[in-house]
Parts: C-alpha cells; sequence; structure tokens
C-alpha cells in the first residue's frame, strides 16, 4: 500500500501546505521583516482575519491564472489585483503623475473610500499626501527581477523611484498577479 506523500505545512498559522514563496521582497524588505516584525503593529491583521482574504485571493487567482496570463498588465488589473484591493478595502486613483515629475504609478491607494473622498478634488500634492501607498502592476508572470525592455529598469527600482520621488509616502507595492 503506498502512502500519499504529505507536504510540510510551512505556514501553520494558515493550515495551508506552501507550495510557492509567499513574496517577492528583490531586498526592498528582509524577510525578518515581513515574517516577524510587522506583526507586533497593532494595525497588522491577525491570522483569523486575514484567513477569508487568503481564500478569496487564492480562489480568485486559480479561477483567473490562465486568461490573466494569456493577456496584458490591463486585464490583470482588472480581473485580479482591482478585485483584491476591493476585498482589502482600499479605494484608488489610477495613473496620477507625482507632483513635479514625469513618473506615474499605476495605483494611489486610500486606506477607504471616504479617506480617497475628502482628497479627490485637492492638488495632486495634497492626494498623494493622503494616500496610504502606491502601487505598481505588472502581467500575471511579468519577472519582477528582469529589466523591463520599454523602461531599462527592473520592477523593483521602478517602485523604489515612485517612493522617492513622491516623497511623503511609505509603502509601496509591486506586483504582477501572481500569489
Amino acid at each position: 500500500m503506498s502512502k500519499k506523500k504529505k507536504h510540510p505545512i510551512d505556514h501553520p498559522e494558515l493550515q495551508l501546505p506552501e507550495v510557492r514563496k509567499r513574496w517577492v521582497t528583490e531586498h526592498l524588505f528582509s524577510d525578518h521583516y515581513l515574517k516577524a516584525r510587522i506583526q507586533q503593529n497593532a494595525w497588522w491583521p491577525s491570522d483569523e482575519e486575514a484567513q477569508p482574504i487568503w481564500e478569496f485571493c487564492r480562489d480568485l487567482f486559480n479561477r483567473r491564472y490562465v486568461v490573466c496570463a494569456q493577456n496584458n498588465e490591463a486585464f490583470t488589473r482588472q480581473e485580479l489585483i482591482n478585485k483584491v484591493l476591493e476585498r482589502l478595502g482600499f479605494a484608488w486613483t489610477d495613473n496620477l503623475s507625482i507632483p513635479n515629475s514625469d513618473a506615474e504609478p499605476d495605483y494611489i491607494l486610500f486606506g477607504s473610500a471616504e479617506g480617497k473622498e475628502k482628497v479627490i478634488g485637492k492638488s495632486i500634492a495634497i492626494r498623494y499626501a493622503a494616500s496610504a501607498a502606491i502601487l505598481e502592476a505588472k502581467k500575471v508572470n511579468h519577472p519582477l527581477s528582469q529589466r523591463s525592455k520599454s523602461q531599462h529598469r527592473y520592477p523593483h527600482q521602478q517602485i523604489r523611484q515612485y517612493l522617492d520621488e513622491a516623497q511623503v509616502i511609505s509603502w509601496g507595492i509591486l506586483s504582477n498577479g501572481n500569489l
């Protein structure tokens, strides 16, 4: 009788076997920060709070992966990233230039629709100052560690440039839609 191979559970807090890396930091964050230090913040969700969101993201990814991989960045944004941001409660504006710069992140994220509404009619600088983060999206499977042919830089350099130029935002997210 053959035994079924058991996957090691690398993330017991989720009770899920890990079959791929949870994140790729490109040395922007240390694994220690993401595994240990970030959890010390009061705003970081508990495992129980994160479980339904994880399940939503996993199920959405499994349903949309193939079709997103066959399409472009805009499709990945529409069919994956926007849906995840909505579920997380973020409001956003698309492609708003950073003040005094040619840089234009894909998303400026606000912690809530109410927060966005308070500043939507204000100057770009005020909108950036009120935002929670910026997000740069790539199509599904776009390698995050490969130089862009059109921009001649790595995606993580792009998000770092946006953060540097914006000067008022502490968080940047780079996603190719992969889990």
